[in-house]
């Protein structure tokens, strides 16, 4: 029995890992050492629509975050948003892409040689037209924390042969896959072979609040998981809210489920003893509040910006010194958010936002707070508040989704609506502290599970035998009748 994890979200990725894409990274290094099963790994290939193979040493990069595929030259793989080039041969489309954006070719082909060449003489010459070449966003992407930098490749750097599975083998794809690859394709090459296919699905958002998605993101996830319900030989989810979600979901689709195991994940805790460093200029010890997330609608930073205000009119913040201190970088649809940050009074004074943090910032920023906030209005799971648990720190956290489910007993829960409830208390925390020292010892009892334990039940999840047995060759999956799917998903999916 052999194991495949698919890294095609990863090999994508360029920044600071945020959210699922830190948990694909700590699932994927579970598996390059996973010692109870031969391991390989994929990327998908949207020109010929195949999965490739990935060699242990690139994947090891990919892993580490050492290089991020450039892939804005190829066809979106669910092919919803498609350009007049992407109908065109493979060399036609690359041929125009050298015309209208010979600045990002030029880029991943240094990125391309320097990684073959890492001594050549000719690296600190392509280092410096590399960087003229990058846009300022880009290179703060590129920078890392020990002064060296991500190197941005073309695909056929990381792309090897065509996968072709085997009997026995079990194929794990994950969250982020939905955007990146095709899971009709993938499911047909795998019970073509007797090969098994397991999702591991972190929440179903998208489909249970459309309004904070772009409407073709919607339109994709919501293929994905219906297709994935169908296809799919085993979901491993990360709580007992998402598990609800997705049984609610396949009733309403009129599909049964695939097997279900519940994984939930793990966390950061080695960074508690290992923060070192100084905090961002303007900040002191226990004098702010810390919000960590991707800026996006449901996060809800609307809220505490709105409570910020209120304990600033009061006087609160001044008498207190306190600042309220929001980290994570812009996600999608965000434009009125940050429109508000802005503008808002306090921004830059007792309002501060940090955007493309290290790791290690990250953990100062943690362990130096004086307590840790979460208004998001649905997680299905939540990481953040997690991560505060774990740092001791007392935490003020949504009722929204899985974040009640995950925190316990040892944080407040408010609802993520209830502005008064959430001014209330912060108001409480800044002015007397001891009114937090109960959920400061509460969290200081909180005992997280590690990456490695969550790693590990998760591999050991997707490789865990199956009751029924396989019929290879049955290319439509466990459920052959597409009655229940719209038509463009029934296409997608054959």
């Amino acid at each position: 029995m052999r194991l495949v994890v698919d890294l095609t979200s990863m090999a994508r990725w360029l920044g600071p890992p945020v959210g699922l894409v830190r948990v694909q990274r700590r699932y994927t290094a579970a598996a390059a050492a996973f010692k109870a099963s031969d391991v390989a790994f994929t990327v998908f290939d949207p020109v010929d629509r195949v999965l490739r193979q990935v060699s242990p040493q690139l994947a090891a990069e990919i892993i580490a975050g050492d290089i991020s595929c450039d892939m804005h030259f190829y066809p979106d793989p669910a092919r919803i948003k498609i350009k007049f080039y992407d109908r065109w041969p493979n060399w036609a489309r690359q041929a125009l892409m050298a015309i209208i954006r010979p600045r990002r070719i030029l880029i991943t082909e240094i990125g391309a040689f320097i990684r073959h060449n890492p001594d050549s003489s000719l690296v600190p010459l392509l280092e410096r037209i590399e960087n003229r070449l990058m846009k300022p966003n880009e290179r703060r992407l590129v920078a890392r924390d020990d002064g060296s930098r991500v190197r941005i490749v073309p695909l056929r750097t990381v792309a090897g042969n065509k996968y072709e599975p085997a009997p026995g083998d079990h194929l794990l794809l994950m969250n982020n896959d939905w955007s990146h690859t095709d899971i009709g394709v993938i499911s047909r090459a795998c019970r073509s072979a007797g090969a098994r296919l397991i999702v591991l699905l972190n929440d179903i958002i998208p489909i249970q609040f459309p309004d904070w998605y772009k409407r073709h993101d919607v339109k994709r996830f919501t293929d994905y998981v219906a297709l994935a319900i169908r296809l799919a030989d085993r979901f491993i989810l990360t709580s007992k809210r998402v598990t609800a979600d997705v049984e609610e979901h396949a009733a309403k689709l009129g599909l049964p489920l695939p097997e279900l195991k519940l994984v939930p994940l793990g966390c950061d805790t080695a960074r508690k003893s290992n923060a070192d460093g100084r905090l961002p200029d303007g900040l002191e010890t226990g004098r702010y509040i810390l919000f960590v997330s991707t800026i996006e609608p449901r996060k809800n930073h609307s809220l505490l910006m709105d409570v910020w205000r209120r304990l600033s009119l009061d006087g609160t913040v001044a008498r207190s010194g306190m600042k309220l201190v929001f980290v994570g970088r812009g996600g999608w649809m965000v434009d009125g958010i940050l429109a508000s940050l802005h503008s808002h009074p306090d921004y830059g004074k007792s309002l501060i936002h940090l955007d493309n943090v290290d790791d290690g910032t990250l953990s100062l920023l943690y362990r130096d707070s004086a307590f840790c906030v979460y208004p998001s209005i649905y997680e299905g799971y939540g990481l953040p508040p997690v991560e505060a648990l774990a740092y001791a720190k007392a935490l003020i956290a949504s009722t929204g989704g899985a974040i009640a489910e995950v925190v316990g007993p040892f944080g407040l829960c408010l609802d993520p609506l209830d502005v008064e409830g959430w001014e209330n208390a912060m108001r409480s925390w800044i002015t007397s502290p001891e009114a937090r020292a109960s959920y400061e010892a509460k969290a200081g009892e909180f005992v997280p599970r590690s990456w490695e334990l969550a790693g590990r039940e998760t591999l050991e999840a997707a490789l865990a035998p199956f009751a029924d047995e396989f019929s290879p060759g049955n290319v439509e999956g466990r459920h052959p009748s597409t009655a229940s799917l719209q038509p463009a998903e029934a296409e997608r999916g054959d």
